[in-house]
């Protein structure tokens, strides 16, 4: 595991246990790219996805991390959480800069139910936010 990793990930777990926006804004690059299930393409723009990690860290209820795999500047970490009466799985694949910052993050979501749930949550999030 790469030294950029490792010290992402440990700031990256506490962001994730303090919601802390701060933390956040330190954790991800000015040219960052998010790729969402809900969207074929990635979208860049660091403020778009602090935007979107934030509306989902909101949404989400009994969020735990549940395994690690990590190789150099690579990481996945799988994730069980609820929405609602929606109980979901999925990945974070995330790649970090030299920086320690993300690079890029890729969300995977399953079952479909789940996934609309979330989705339905963000743009209702992001909706107010811009109102």
């Amino acid at each position: 595991m790469s030294n950029e990793a490792r010290t992402f990930l440990n700031r990256w777990y506490e962001f994730v246990e303090n919601h802390d926006p701060v933390r956040l804004d330190a954790l991800v690059a000015e040219d960052a790219m998010i790729s969402s299930p809900a969207f074929f393409t990635p979208k860049a723009s660091k403020p778009y996805v602090i935007a979107i990690l934030t509306a989902v860290l909101q949404g989400f209820e009994d969020f735990t991390y549940t395994k690690e795999w990590v190789d150099g500047q690579d990481i996945i970490l799988e994730f069980t959480a609820r929405i609602g009466d929606k109980k979901l799985k999925g990945i974070d694949r995330i790649t970090v800069n030299e920086a320690g910052e993300i690079a890029h993050i890729e969300v995977l979501i399953r079952p479909l139910n789940g996934l609309i749930a979330l989705a339905e949550h963000v743009r209702a999030t992001l909706g107010q936010a811009a109102a």
